[in-house]
């Protein structure tokens, strides 16, 4: 990041120079004779006046700034430290400089300056870096809440080392750099969503999980299985960790619907985020158990006008992903209506064998959740407490028993 002067006007160089202007004036035309202790003071007072202005020519354009991690992540109430180098090209030292930082208030210096004003977090770090070399400064910080945060400013302050006030230089550009804010995991009750058909049989596609009562078999451990699916017993007897393979009688894949307005309005919902924070816990919970699937939001850009989705996959690295896509939804922008979202949905995505809506429905919402229901989809709602099955309202138009 490169750096400008704010070019600010000094008082005490103004009276200076106005000084100097008078004095010189009365010498040259009015004969006034100055003696020579004054005539050193002025000397040396130009002196300096020339070597700060040599001093302001070179120095800002010798100086950049930039962030070493283009990428930090890190959870809620978590502690990071944001570096950041100073490099000094040219042939002068700065000497007792200041940096300046201003970020949004996802995140909170430690030592915060900004005494809470504009949804913002400040601080400022003193640093010295001499003539053709560089340093690194060190800035804590603590997460506050989920989301992406940026440095949306910095200034540096550089003293005039021959007097006469500082040097205020702003940044040119910005920094290519974010910090993504993971939301909290807020566990969720235990609950069962099978439905029990047979003594002793469930329907795979009715459960959420791998049932491990159905297990058909065993292969070699491949490193990216769980432990939980290792059978011990067989492992000893092949010398070797083997991993357990289940009963797939359909294909189970989820499908997790983020409702992001309130009933009838275009606020956010009170509780969005601790729905995210629960939508962050079963998401682990899917990962872990090997479960595919997919994330989507009513979230929409005012140039594409597409929704926000993560595409359907599993494993550590789509929850690594599925973390960052949390933490970059921002509640408080342009959305489109929860039904639209579903009927997109229904057009033009494969169809899971669970989906996972969050928030109120309305009967354009329970339409397009009955379409679902027509072609073999499990719904589950999550409401404040947990995930249960949708109940469909009975209305007196329905064709069918709910």
């Amino acid at each position: 990041m490169n750096y400008k002067v704010d070019y600010q006007p000094s008082n005490a160089m103004t009276f200076f120079i106005g000084a100097v202007a008078i004095l010189f004036v009365l010498d040259v035309f009015y004969g006034m004779q100055l003696n020579r202790w004054m005539t050193l003071s002025l000397g040396l007072f130009m002196s300096f006046f020339l070597l700060n202005l040599i001093y302001e020519k070179m120095v800002p354009d010798k100086i950049t700034v930039s962030i070493l991690e283009r990428d930090i992540r890190l959870f809620n109430n978590q502690e990071g430290t944001l570096r950041l180098r100073i490099h000094n090209e040219g042939w002068l030292p700065v000497l007792n400089g200041s940096i300046i930082l201003v970020a949004g208030d996802d995140i909170e210096f430690f030592n915060d300056t900004s005494l809470k004003i504009r949804h913002q977090t400040e601080t400022r770090a003193v640093f010295t870096v001499m003539a053709k070399s560089d340093i690194t400064i060190e800035i804590p910080f603590r997460a506050r809440k989920r989301g992406i945060v940026k440095v949306m400013d910095t200034r540096i302050e550089v003293p005039k080392i021959f007097g006469f006030d500082s040097l205020k230089l702003t940044q040119k550009g910005r920094f290519l750099h974010e910090i993504l804010v993971y939301p909290g995991q807020l566990d969720i009750p235990p609950f069962d969503m099978r439905s029990k058909t047979l003594q002793g049989l469930f329907i795979q596609k009715r459960a959420l999980y791998n049932d491990p009562m159905l297990t058909i078999g065993t292969r070699s451990y491949q490193q990216t299985d769980s432990m939980k699916d290792i059978h011990w017993k067989a492992s000893a007897k092949a010398g070797g960790l083997q991993t357990r393979i289940y009963e797939k009688t359909t294909h189970v894949s989820w499908l997790i619907a983020i409702n992001l307005r309130s009933e009838k309005t275009y606020a956010p919902p009170s509780n969005i985020e601790e729905n995210i924070e629960k939508i962050a816990y079963l998401t682990r919970m899917a990962s872990e158990a090997s479960i595919p699937y997919s994330l989507f939001t009513n979230l929409s850009t005012f140039d594409s006008r597409t929704f926000l989705k993560l595409e359907e996959g599993t494993g550590k690295l789509h929850y690594r992903k599925t973390l960052e896509t949390l933490a970059r939804i921002d509640a408080l922008s342009y959305t489109l209506s929860f039904d639209r979202l579903l009927k997109h949905i229904h057009t033009h995505e494969a169809l899971p064998s669970h989906l996972l809506f969050t928030g109120r429905t309305d009967p354009a919402i329970e339409d397009m959740l009955k379409s679902f229901r027509a072609r073999g989809v499990e719904i589950f709602q999550m409401d404040e407490d947990d995930v249960q099955p949708y109940a469909f309202p009975i209305r007196s138009d329905d064709d069918e028993p709910s």
